[in-house]
């Protein structure tokens, strides 16, 4: 069906389809007032990964088979005028997909306020606080002791920081800021600040800006 193939397999608790070739999902769930058909950027995680591209009312009389009926005719007719190849996040952006040198990314959430990014140190320790791993003795914050890179913009205001984390999925307080990026600067300037700090902390060379990153001179000017 125009490259996505139904998934019966699937663990979710709906109607998927899936691009082989891509990180992409389509799904019907049934909720409980409506019939959502939502596309989804599979590389993403957090409750705005996915885009709603048509959604069923439930029917007065309750009967759900025929909403989720009518919900997955929307889904083909969708899916027939998009593939895969067409399709993208609006939200998405491809450049923190390119981590900083030195680093991988673990980690990105869409949230409804926030864009939140995570990198891993290449070779350093994994782990969470529970496992006691990571640094919690207040050593000094450097990208051996603290070996996650995070990167947030928020939603709306544009504002972002760019900090070191102990651990996976460490509270702001344990974090270490390590730039101040400029106010309203966005994600993508964010994410070149982190890019230009790993490169400087870590001694590796910097690549050219990867694919969708801003320039930091071009946006100063």
């Amino acid at each position: 069906m125009n490259g996505w193939v139904y998934d019966d397999e699937a663990s979710w608790n709906a109607h998927v389809w899936t691009a082989p070739d891509a990180p992409q999902s389509v799904a019907v769930f049934d909720h409980h007032d409506e019939v959502p058909v939502q596309a989804i950027d599979d590389r993403v995680q957090g409750f705005e990964n996915r885009v709603t591209v048509a959604t069923i009312e439930a029917t007065a009389d309750g009967d759900r088979s025929l909403d989720i009926a009518r919900a997955i005719e929307e889904a083909v007719e969708w899916m027939e005028a998009t593939p895969p190849s067409t399709w993208t996040h609006p939200a998405v952006d491809e450049a923190v997909f390119d981590a900083p040198p030195g680093y991988e990314l673990t980690h990105y959430y869409l949230e409804s306020r926030e864009f939140i990014v995570y990198y891993h140190r290449k070779g350093g320790l994994e782990g969470r606080q529970l496992a006691g791993i990571g640094a919690s003795d207040g050593s000094e914050a450097t990208p051996e002791t603290y070996p996650y890179l995070v990167v947030k913009a928020w939603r709306g205001s544009g504002n972002a920081s760019v900090a070191l984390a102990p651990w996976d999925y460490a509270h702001d307080s344990k974090m270490v800021d390590v730039r101040d990026p400029p106010e309203e600067c966005g994600l993508e300037i964010a994410l070149t600040i982190a890019r230009d700090y790993a490169a400087a902390a870590t001694g590796e060379d910097l690549d050219p800006l990867a694919v969708g990153q801003a320039d930091l001179t071009a946006w100063s000017q």
